[in-house]
């Protein structure tokens, strides 16, 4: 009788906590009654760090365990775990030996239900295996269960035949790889195969319901703020559509970067038209417009208020008048942004750069950042080294580009000094009791995603980038890619660090603002964030570690 009552009350705690909250009762009495009560006074081992497969895993009733890294260079914090945390899920991951030691921090109360009990219920629940996905590896998406209509079906092959009148019809795409096609060329046609036949982005949208690369040409082309500013909504509507899951990260910053784009060019255009009827002369001396910063690198999951400059060259003979009129420009450009409804947080302008000005001074910009980064605060003006062409000459870019990459071959501090200061915002440690853990030990009740995932992350991917001098991917997804090409050894850690960027443009979409109160997470969510939290920490380390020198 006192054992059945001990199962039932076991059970009964279970049922309050994920994976448990979704078993059956006879699953949940099953487990519950396979196991045992333990108590561990503080400062007491529940497993060791590389010990072999518990044969239970073990469910916090009451206090709190700290996990610790007890490596060669002495112990390390790694998380906080408290009421209705496991611990023992590592034996179901790759060896199964234990990746953290656990030590109670006080007196503590542990419900230990059979491992081989719980294992058999992984297949049988599709929740228990995306809980453990998300615990083991932070490129798992399978908690996610909304779909995105990127991953709609694409249109039959005997349609896009039929419709096109020909062509191969042994045709294989997905609304994904289409999408991403028609994005890279800007057009809303594309050739499936060489032979045939066409895809239409209007078809496309018969199957998918949405047609980005039609309200890209729209806004690409519009004259007037009036068919820009009831486009703005529609756009933002069809990335939250397609932002399912963090997986969905890279191709929503390519349909926002598009959007962007377009939008700046005819911002841009309208701006000129304003500008010439005030009766300012035009230039006559080239220009190339450039985005800076997240807009250069295309790294927002929505449009947002960019970052842009006027690059003239200034080769030949300039005039007070050129730069009069590019100033002007600029100027009113901006006045055409916040107009159609662009927000963001706004320009922000070190000393020593303006929106406008000549090729020459943007070169004098870089090299006195680069060769002498701390008096010209090189914290402060790393965003500029994100740089994207817009619309004008790109050969003036270039120019520039290989300019900074000169100068960072001969003055190679710089990118060392970089890399130290990617520790200066580092990711909370973990959750606990709804609330943020810092490294310090502080507690908070929230962390702003932007300052703590997503930039950090972003500037040791340009550290990657500049090590190689490569400044023609801005992307930061795609810097990862490229670093994994350039550094195989490391190729998992860079991979993670992706993914755990993905997962922080993920949150930051649908939170408010760029703050996360993880009181008001689900335990899935939670838990796939403090795994992004861990693999940000050692890829931040790994940065450090590979290129400050003597560390």
């Amino acid at each position: 009788m006192q054992t059945s009552v001990i199962r039932q009350r076991v059970a009964d705690f279970l049922k309050q906590h994920a994976p448990f909250d979704i078993l059956s009762e006879a699953d949940l009495l099953e487990l519950a009654g396979s196991g045992k009560v333990k108590f561990h006074q503080s400062e007491e081992y529940v497993v060791r760090q590389n010990g072999p497969k518990p044969p239970f895993i073990w469910v916090i009733q009451q206090g709190r365990v700290e996990l610790i890294d007890e490596g060669t260079s002495g112990e390390r914090l790694c998380d906080v775990i408290g009421e209705g945390d496991i611990v023992g899920l590592d034996q179901f991951d790759g060896d199964g030996s234990c990746r953290y030691s656990a030590r109670t921090a006080n007196d503590v109360i542990l419900y230990g239900v059979a491992a081989a009990v719980f294992e058999s219920l992984i297949d049988r629940y599709p929740d228990v295996k995306r809980f453990l996905a998300a615990h083991f590896s932070i490129s798992s998406s399978q908690g996610f269960k909304r779909t995105s209509w990127l991953e709609a079906a694409a249109p039959p092959s005997e349609f896009l035949v039929a419709r096109s009148n020909g062509g191969d019809a042994s045709v294989s795409f997905t609304t994904r790889s289409a999408i991403q096609e028609m994005l890279r060329l800007r057009s809303e046609e594309i050739l499936i195969t060489p032979a045939g036949p066409v895809l239409t982005a209007s078809d496309l949208a018969l199957f998918c319901n949405h047609n980005p690369a039609r309200m890209i040409a729209i806004l690409r082309g519009a004259k007037s703020l009036a068919e820009i500013k009831p486009l703005l909504p529609q756009c933002e509507r069809m990335i939250r559509e397609a932002l399912a899951e963090p997986g969905d990260a890279g191709d929503c910053c390519r349909i926002a970067a598009e959007v962007q784009c377009a939008i700046a060019e005819a911002c841009i255009r309208m701006a000129e038209d304003t500008v010439k009827q005030r009766g300012i002369a035009a230039s006559s001396i080239p220009c190339c417009w450039v985005l800076f910063g997240a807009s250069g690198r295309g790294d927002s999951a929505f449009p947002g208020l960019p970052t842009i400059a006027a690059v003239y060259d200034d080769s030949g003979e300039t005039t007070v008048r050129d730069t009069i009129y590019y100033a002007a420009v600029v100027g009113e450009t901006a006045n055409q942004f916040y107009a159609c409804g662009l927000i963001g947080p706004g320009d922000h302008w070190p000393e020593g750069v303006q929106p406008s000005m000549p090729l020459s001074e943007w070169m004098k910009f870089f090299e006195e950042t680069i060769r002498n980064p701390i008096a010209y605060d090189l914290y402060a003006r790393r965003e500029f080294f994100d740089l994207s062409p817009l619309a004008g000459e790109e050969r003036i870019l270039r120019q520039l580009q290989g300019h900074i990459q000169a100068e960072l071959e001969v003055y190679q501090a710089a990118v060392a000094l970089l890399a130290n200061d990617t520790l200066a915002n580092l990711p909370p440690m973990t959750f606990f009791q709804g609330l943020v853990l810092d490294l310090e030990g502080g507690q908070h009740e929230g962390f702003d995603i932007a300052e703590t995932v997503i930039a950090p992350l972003s500037n040791a991917a340009r550290v990657f980038a500049l090590a190689k001098r490569n400044l023609a991917r801005a992307n930061t997804l795609e810097r990862f890619e490229q670093a994994a090409l350039d550094y195989p050894e490391s190729a998992a850690l860079l991979r993670e660090a992706a993914e755990a960027f993905r997962i922080g443009l993920y949150y930051q979409a649908f939170s408010d603002g760029a703050r996360i109160n993880p009181a008001k997470l689900a335990k899935f969510d939670q838990t796939l964030l403090k795994t992004a939290f861990a693999s940000i920490q050692r890829f931040l380390e790994f940065t450090v570690s590979t290129m400050v020198p003597d560390l």
